[in-house]
């Protein structure tokens, strides 16, 4: 990888392989067996400025609207430093690390010394991710949100089911963030769909009717899944095509009903686990 490259390629053997943009640390393709896993707009763009619409993106630290600075935060418009360049452990199995560090941009939308540290693993049927938030500083970073943007590829999103959010409450923000309970044990997608799921339990399956793929999905430390669809608003959306929402559905892994306080010295640390069923 030269030293003004753009994308890092984790690349397993079998066809399976993994692509990391620098632009926001965003994993934009995993391949298992050859077959995409991760959507990624035909209407994305990448120029370095603007967030990329699709693939993995991270949320940091803010989630949402920012009176300070751009919607879901800085992290996933930065260009990240690849701290540890791809390297096969003894298992096969391929790691790579990558960090962003408060700089004269980040400080001037949020004044906090901070690292953030985001560690890939590729495994045979898995990809793991850990993300650490480290606060140097002798004093407490101001409250911030953590989340992983997932997009997932699918045949057709009115064909999935959602599995292990029974009992959860949730925040539905196409009904003015009111407040619903989940009653189904099978959630469906055939409208706009943006709900924060609270408390959810480690482990969440998405499985494709169509196809009868399943993808596991286990986090940790990390309480909160967002379901997010655009339907029809996908044509509000610049650089997302009028058509592609059935073949993308977003479950998101993060901290985001309730902020993540961090003490001066110490680090956050929470995971995420992708598994090809």
């Amino acid at each position: 990888m030269s030293s003004g490259s753009t994308v890092v390629n984790l690349d397993r053997g079998n066809n399976t392989t993994c692509t990391i943009n620098l632009h926001g640390a965003t994993v934009v393709s995993w391949r298992v067996n050859n077959q995409e896993q991760i959507f990624v707009s035909k209407q994305a763009i990448f120029d370095g400025k603007k967030a990329i619409r699709g693939g993995i993106p991270i949320v940091f630290p803010q989630f949402g609207p920012w009176n300070y600075g751009p919607q879901h935060g800085f992290a996933r418009i930065s260009r990240w430093n690849v701290e540890k360049p791809p390297e096969r452990l003894p298992s096969g199995d391929v790691e790579a690390i990558f960090s962003l560090i408060d700089n004269e941009y980040t400080k001037s939308l949020w004044d906090f010394p901070f690292k953030l540290t985001y560690r890939l693993i590729l495994r045979e049927k898995e990809l793991h991710f850990n993300l650490a938030v480290y606060n140097p500083s002798k004093e407490a970073m101001c409250p911030f949100y953590l989340l992983l943007h997932t997009y997932f590829k699918v045949p057709d999103v009115r064909r999935c089911q959602i599995t292990g959010l029974l009992g959860c409450t949730y925040i539905d923000k196409t009904r003015e963030n009111t407040m619903y309970h989940e009653n189904r044990e099978v959630v469906t997608i055939d409208e706009w769909t943006d709900r924060i799921y609270q408390n959810t339990p480690q482990e969440i399956m998405i499985t494709n009717v169509v196809s009868g793929r399943k993808m596991k999905i286990l986090k940790y430390n990390l309480s909160d899944t967002v379901i997010w669809n655009p339907w029809e608003k996908a044509k509000d959306i610049g650089d997302f095509g009028d058509d592609e929402f059935p073949n993308m559905i977003c479950v998101e892994s993060g901290q985001v009903s309730r902020p993540i306080i961090l003490r001066p010295g110490t680090t956050f640390e929470a995971s995420q686990v992708l598994q090809v069923m």
